[in-house]
Formats: structure tokens, sequence, C-alpha cells
């Protein structure tokens, strides 16, 4: 059985200044496109987001990328959709489309405690709705630690790699509550400095994405002793590579929210780690919280939530690595332009970056 066939993305991590979209593998019966939202909105002070895609069908015209026609099995964004956020005094707030199939929801608007929220969307003819939810009243504290090893990482020796644990100050409520951890980093990347008349240097590049895509760590507190106060967990591991040459930041969000987010999580978690054989019937889709108001029995992908969130940051510098790095950028008169790789010659080349310092770079 193999999990890499079909792809729909979720939303596991939101950037303040942009917006980073994971991929969990799900199969999918081709020649039957389904819709796939995915958002999440929280306390914290940032845009919040909305993703809306379409699941690859068998008739589907190919996909133009700018250069050529291609065919794939990717999602494609779904850019005629009108979102709502709706509050229970049924008070709506339009989300703008920002970029093709992301609606966000300006920063300036803010949850209120007790409040129940759902989302309304509008697209082909058809209403799409989530089930009401609040934010959480309560979520912990993250302390972030790292560690450098050597070893076996994914199945491979001598593998030098990073560990991300958190040491958990577990919320303070006698209720139950449900945590999650996402994980997302940011690093900046030196590009080529080719001498130039001016000494011009290049621009700068922050590099977005996820260490660790297919880890979900979730918490269950329901059965939590009243006297646990913390606990330990590993929120990301990753390889080391040439992206430890800078800077290189793990943004670590403590999720707090409901059992049926945590369950759906969970099966997801469970479906990813399940690496299957040939004998195995294929797992269905899992079903999240948003529907089809007028068909209730369409298949909805994807898992739209309200939380309340912390957030901790925690970063590494050259001299933390005990291990040799090569550059694969440095400048070298006898080497042709095109022996470099594109990634050192222009940021752009990278899915997610950009040239603008992120506001909280030098926060700590």
């Amino acid at each position: 059985m193999n999990k890499l066939k079909f792809l729909f993305s979720l939303v596991l991590l939101l950037l303040s200044f942009n917006s980073c979209v994971d991929q969990i593998t799900f199969p999918l019966d081709k020649g039957v496109a389904k819709l796939v939202v995915s958002g999440q909105i929280s306390n914290l002070d940032e845009d919040q987001y909305v993703f809306i895609s379409e699941t690859t069908s068998e008739d589907r015209e190919p996909l133009y990328t700018g250069q050529y026609y291609v065919l794939n099995d990717l999602p494609r964004p779904v850019t005629s959709a009108m979102v709502y956020l709706v509050n229970d005094r049924e008070e709506k707030v339009l989300l703008n489309m920002s970029e093709d199939g992301k609606y966000t929801l300006d920063r300036s608007y803010k949850l209120e405690d007790g409040v129940y929220y759902h989302i309304e969307i509008l697209v082909s003819g058809n209403e799409y709705r989530t089930d009401p939810q609040k934010m959480p009243d309560a979520v912990g504290e993250d302390e972030l630690t790292y560690e450098f090893q050597r070893g076996e990482f994914k199945g491979s020796p001598e593998i030098a790699f990073i560990s991300i644990y958190s040491e958990t100050k577990l919320p303070e409520t006698d209720d139950s509550y449900y945590l999650r951890w996402d994980v997302d980093e940011a690093y900046y990347w030196d590009l080529t400095f080719f001498p130039n008349p001016f000494n011009n240097p290049p621009p700068d590049c922050y590099v977005f994405g996820f260490p660790d895509p297919e880890r979900i760590t979730l918490f269950n507190g329901e059965n939590v002793d009243s006297e646990q106060e913390s606990s330990v967990q590993l929120v990301a591991e990753r390889k080391v590579d040439e992206s430890f040459l800078s800077r290189h930041y793990f943004n670590v969000r403590q999720v707090s929210t409901s059992k049926d987010s945590y369950e759906y999580w969970r099966k997801v978690r469970e479906l990813v780690n399940n690496s299957g054989s040939v004998f195995d019937s294929p797992p269905a889709p899992i079903k999240g919280n948003i529907y089809n108001a007028q068909s209730p029995d369409e298949v909805v992908l994807g898992y739209f939530e309200i939380a309340r969130v912390s957030q901790s940051r925690i970063y590494t510098v050259p001299g933390d690595v005990s291990f040799v790095v090569e550059a694969v950028c440095t400048y070298d008169p006898a080497r042709p332009i095109d022996d470099y790789p594109k990634t050192c010659l222009r940021c752009s080349e990278f899915p997610s970056s950009t040239n603008n310092t992120p506001h909280w770079w030098f926060d700590q």
C-alpha cells in the first residue's frame, strides 16, 4: 500500500508573515473530485487562514506551470469561494482571498472567550459549514531544548540529526484538555556572493518549511493525575544539512483544541504511521468536520478548528553544530555559474521564502 500515492494539503502551522501548508497523504478515488478545507483560527495576534482546494479528477485539464503543462494528483486551489467566519450571534466576517485557494482573516479580528464560531463556504452553488466551536479556556507553556546526535535516522544509519524537545507546563485547569504540537522552521540562507564592481552582496534570504512533517504529537489530558504539572515531548527531528550554516529557528506551537479535533488528528497519525502491506484494505479518507449543508452525504476532506495557542521558539547557530557541514554555495572563481545549485543563485527557488526579515527574528 503506497501512502504517497495521493496528497491533500492540511494546515499545521501558519507563520505570521506568510503561510506554509504541510502535506499529509491520503488514498483517494480518482475520478471523483472532493473539496478539501483546512485551517485554524486562534488567539494569536497574526493573520489567520483557511485553505480550500479540490482533489484531482480524471477529466481535469493539465495544469500550466508557467512554462509547460503537467498532469499530477495534487489538489488544485479553489479561487471562486466566499468564506465567512460566523459567531453565535450570526455576525459574519468575510475572509479575503490573498492567494489562490488561501483565504485570510485579518489579524485585527480577535476571538472572544465563550463564543462559538463556525465557517461558512459558498462555492459552485453549494454551502459548506463546520460545526460550532469555542476557543478552549486553557493552554500550557513550552520550554524548548535541542540535542544534536548521530545515529539511525528514518531508516538510514550514521546520519547527523537534531531533536527538538519540549518540557511542557500543562494547562492549569480542572477540565479535560487536548493538546497538539505543530512545528515549523525558518532559517537564513547564504546566497552565493559573486564579485561585482560595486561589491553589493546578494539579498537576504529566509526560508520556511516543516522539519518533521509526518510527526503528529498529541497529548490527552482527560486522565492526567491532578498532581502532574509537566510532561516531556519530542516534537520534531530533522537531518542536519547546510541550512544549519546560519541561524536556524524552530517555531513550536502548542495547540489546545477540542476532543473532536484531537480524535481527528489521532486518526491521521494512525494512517500516516501505518505502513501497511499488499494484503491490507485501503483505509477510507478520514471524515473531518466540514459538510455540505444541502447534501450531507457528500465527502468533504480536511478539518477546521478554533484553538487557543501558545508559541515558543528556539534557534541554533553554526557554533552549536558538532558536525562538519559542507557549504554548497561558497564562491569559487574556477566554478562555472551553472555548476551552482539554483538555490545558491535565487532565494525564490525555495518553495516558501522571502527577502524580508521576519519581525521576530532578533527577539531572542
